[in-house]
């Protein structure tokens, strides 16, 4: 738990200075006709989904969509999810964006002597940064506030992705 708390730490203190150093990149606007609307790529976060992610940017509002099922003989898991962006600061080298993530979970056990089933939703809203490495690759690193397990549980969260514009 105290790693956790310790990597989430870090990661707001390095979304913060990012921030802050924004004014050191080159703060040179590109219109919406320059970039690329669509990415497909990996996410992975408590309130966004894991798996292969599809994402479509066509303006200052884009959206993310993540899924990954798995199933064998005694075991089935599924993880899809659903999130809406809002893009504050688009610049060459980075992009500034507020997220609302949604993911539902499941997962099934069916061994001989044991089963559970569990059903979950997970919802977080917060920031996050895309990074541009390349002309066609990004990485993505999102933190804010999310709500685990159907809204029983509350706690700041995670989350990542990296993309290829189509």
């Amino acid at each position: 738990m105290k790693s956790n708390s310790a990597f989430l730490f870090l990661l707001v203190l390095t979304m913060m200075f990012c921030c802050l150093s924004f004014d050191t990149l080159q703060a040179q606007e590109l219109s919406v006709t320059e970039q690329s609307k669509h990415a497909i790529g990996a996410a992975a976060g408590f309130t966004t989904g894991y798996g292969l992610s599809y994402r479509y940017t066509p303006g200052k509002w884009g959206l993310q969509a993540t899924f990954a099922p798995f199933a064998d003989e005694y075991e089935t898991q599924i993880s899809s999810g659903l999130t809406f962006m809002y893009y504050l600061r688009k610049l060459k080298f980075v992009n500034f964006y507020l997220y609302q993530g949604n993911h539902f979970f499941y997962e099934r056990v069916n061994y001989p002597d044991y089963f559970n089933e569990t059903k979950q939703w997970n919802n977080g809203v917060g920031m996050g940064f895309e990074f541009i490495l390349f002309e066609r690759v990004s990485v993505n690193l999102m933190t804010g506030f999310g709500a685990y397990d159907s809204f029983k549980k509350f706690n700041m969260t995670g989350e990542t992705a990296l993309y290829f514009k189509l």
